[in-house]
């Protein structure tokens, strides 16, 4: 919709002329959204990103922001300031949903881009989230996506804490709409707790001029990460497209191993040691 190329090229504007609001925004456990706004001036949350560099196209490595209060009049007081440093990254080339509901053919709809990075604000883990539409000749133009999730954050016993926020890399990014802790893939209804997933809502269309969407970030107080299931992409069929999505790889939380899970794994080492040993030995 040209509506959302306004908001986006509003927004920028008003990025450029003064200090935007938000900060990482804790989510709530019972289900309720966070709800962004079009004005970066009042938008909880959205960053204020001062520098980013780049690693390689695509990939930031390193990101300076300001965290601004999102109360008072312009401009608003810098309430703290970070750096996000990249850890890791994971790009997924020619990511692919379902051809319509049930179905087991696929079609290609864009590049996935999953990051680790470390604030040096709390030396706090952050995850990542970029989407872009439409990169190569045979990705089909209309795809939509909705929603974008990250999974892992309840292990076992364990949940952890999450905050969301999302900032813009390039002119053609969108903003994040709302996030929660939900698995919901529904735009107007109920959106039920799930401790396990962090729900960011955007509206990423190639034809809509939307080919990208911010770089969404999840903070949360896991102290390390592993690979597992850890992104998904759902189109919610807004402007009639079938409601469908797909999962992928990607980086999710994980606890740092107890000091006996480490002596455990060193004896065991020790002991496959000893037998080498004793067969070169014999």
């Amino acid at each position: 919709m040209k509506l959302k190329q306004l908001v986006v090229a509003v927004s920028m504007s008003l990025a450029a002329a003064s200090a935007v609001a938000g900060d990482f925004t804790p989510l709530p456990t019972d289900g309720s959204l966070v709800i962004g706004r079009t004005n970066p001036n009042s938008d909880r949350l959205f960053l204020d990103a001062t520098s980013i560099t780049f690693l390689t196209t695509d990939i930031p490595s390193t990101i300076a922001y300001n965290a601004i209060a999102t109360a008072g009049t312009l401009p608003r007081a810098i309430t703290g300031s970070g750096v996000l440093t990249l850890l890791d990254h994971m790009v997924t080339l020619d990511i692919a949903i379902p051809e319509s509901q049930g179905s087991s053919s696929t079609v290609q709809i864009g590049h996935l881009y999953d990051f680790v990075f470390r604030d040096s604000r709390d030396d706090a883990l952050v995850f990542g989230t970029r989407v872009r539409l439409g990169v190569a000749p045979n990705q089909i133009d209309d795809a939509e996506l909705n929603f974008l999730y990250r999974y892992g954050f309840q292990d076992g016993s364990t949940t952890y804490s999450t905050a969301a926020a999302w900032l813009f890399t390039s002119d053609f990014d969108l903003r994040m709409y709302n996030a929660g802790m939900t698995s919901s893939t529904s735009l107007l209804g109920a959106t039920p707790y799930d401790p396990n997933t962090v729900r960011m809502q955007s509206d990423v269309n190639l034809s809509e001029g939307n080919p990208f969407s911010g770089l969404f970030l999840v903070k949360t107080d896991a102290t390390a990460y592993t690979i597992g299931n850890a992104i998904g992409v759902f189109q919610a069929g807004e402007e009639g497209q079938p409601q469908v999505g797909a999962n992928f790889m990607g980086f999710v939380p994980a606890p740092i191993p107890e000091p006996s899970t480490y002596a455990m794994l060193l004896g065991g080492l020790g002991l496959l040691g000893v037998m080498a040993k004793r067969r070169r030995a014999v």
